[in-house]
């Protein structure tokens, strides 16, 4: 009996660390194009306005400012140039949120109760509610020449309190850009 209840520890305990190795990051991209991606040499970034004229600008200009530099620095030391007249593909960015709900059973308790006519224990259930905002970063690389989008990765994760720092935006750049281009 104690052999059981030591396998299921180590099954549980198994269980949890692989849960927390979870990758919040995401990419997919058009088979067909990895020929041009692992072509491509220059690119773009789409600025502020640019993208204004094509979905809804939630960051404020300072993280705008930090995702520009951190993409910047990711593709420039894979190699990619920035500066030229013709790019081979456009970097466009944005943000999506969205209210996550956590609902977890604590386990049933028992409490003792003394309402007449009843005497005894009653079982109750504990349910802690959680609301938060989870926040996904989604960068696009974008064919110039075709103006199909061929690569998109994401970040998910919950959101805090305070805008995220360029150490942190630093981070998130290059765990979305290590994908890129594809193998």
């Amino acid at each position: 009996m104690n052999m059981r209840l030591l396998h299921l520890s180590f099954a549980v305990a198994a269980l949890i660390i692989l849960s927390g190795c979870v990758s919040p990051t995401t990419v997919d991209y058009d088979r067909s194009a990895v020929t041009a991606l692992r072509s491509y040499k220059c690119f773009a970034i789409d600025s502020r306005d640019t993208r204004s004229h094509y979905q809804d600008v939630v960051l404020s200009p300072i993280v705008d400012r930090r995702i520009e530099s951190a993409i910047t620095r990711e593709l420039t030391a894979k190699g990619f140039t920035q500066d030229c007249a013709t790019p081979d593909f456009r970097v466009t960015f944005n943000t999506v949120t969205k209210t996550k709900t956590e609902v977890n059973d604590l386990g049933v308790g028992a409490t003792p109760f003394r309402r007449y006519p009843y005497m005894g224990y009653s079982g109750y259930s504990h349910v802690d509610i959680d609301q938060y905002e989870q926040g996904t970063f989604i960068v696009d690389i974008i064919d110039n020449s075709s103006k199909e989008l061929v690569w998109r990765g994401a970040y998910t994760k919950r959101l805090g309190w305070s805008a995220p720092t360029d150490s942190e935006v630093q981070i998130i750049v290059s765990e979305i850009l290590t994908a890129f281009p594809p193998e």
